[in-house]
């Protein structure tokens, strides 16, 4: 039965967000900043006549980033407990997870009631199509891994020449309920992750 042990400390929970590891290829009219949301993660898109009603592409990837508190080498490890010491060879690094791509209208603007959308999310996870209403995407998880020549199944990185991407589109189609035309919207895109570094004792 193939064993592995995980220090304390060696898994937890994080998100790629746009401040710490999704690079930004493309924007459009999306305003980003880490304060802005104060989350580090969320954009901003206002779109008022005579501005276009589209709101270009957002467009974020990432590849090969650094994995939140276990980094990404496989390394050694002496367990306090018994001052055994496990190679890096015998090192595995997991992480799993999904988009949770958040759209919908600013809760702190009251001028986009009644306005409708087209838009669309597309991840190396799955897509999803909308209208008239903004609609959130939540991807199943997958996982990815980076092990040591050791571990039951050999050498293996399905981790560092994957692209993660997340691609938007919003384009508002009608005026508001005040026959005025102000859409003020949020996006909010990361890849809600758990990692574990873990060695393997047995076989």
């Amino acid at each position: 039965m193939t064993t592995f042990y995980t220090p304390p400390g060696y898994t937890g929970q994080a998100e790629l967000t746009a401040s710490n590891g999704l690079a930004i290829v493309d924007q459009g009219l999306w305003r980003f900043s880490q304060s802005g949301y104060n989350d580090g993660a969320t954009f901003g898109l206002s779109l008022t006549l005579p501005s276009p009603l589209n709101g270009g592409n957002l467009i974020l990837t990432a590849q090969d980033w650094a994995i939140a508190v276990v980094g990404n080498q496989l390394t050694s490890y002496t367990n306090p407990d018994t001052s055994e010491t496990y190679p890096a060879s015998q090192c595995r690094i997991q992480v799993t997870g999904g988009w949770e791509v958040v759209r919908q209208q600013n809760s702190n603007s009251f001028n986009s009631f009644n306005i409708t959308y087209t838009a669309f999310t597309a991840t190396d996870q799955g897509d999803r199509l909308m209208a008239p209403n903004l609609l959130n995407l939540f991807t199943p998880v997958a996982t990815y891994e980076i092990q040591g020549a050791d571990v039951t199944g050999g050498a293996k990185d399905t981790f560092s020449n994957h692209e993660f991407f997340c691609r938007s589109t919003e384009i508002a189609a009608s005026t508001n309920s005040n026959k005025e035309f102000q859409s003020n919207t949020i996006i909010r895109p990361v890849w809600a992750y758990t990692y574990t570094k873990s060695w393997q004792t047995a076989a």
